[in-house]
């Protein structure tokens, strides 16, 4: 397991986008596929921070993927 902390840039269906910073661009940090059991915890909102437990295999594309183990809010 690997670990990414940043900042909720984008929240999508199922996935959201962390960056390392606030001020990011479309292509930045990591987006993290949620897995069902995140669909009973609180929406995650922009801006907050958090800390992301993903499976280290991440995608070759803009902004690369991965699949969200456990999310922390910090």
């Amino acid at each position: 397991m690997a670990t990414f902390t940043g900042y909720v840039a984008e929240v999508m269906d199922e996935k959201i986008r962390v960056t390392p910073t606030r001020e990011a661009e479309p292509f930045d940090g990591i987006v993290f596929h949620l897995e069902d059991r995140f669909s009973d915890e609180k929406p995650f909102l922009v801006g907050q921070y958090v800390r992301v437990e993903h499976d280290e295999r991440l995608t070759r594309s803009l902004p690369p993927q991965a699949t969200a183990r456990r999310v922390d809010v910090l």
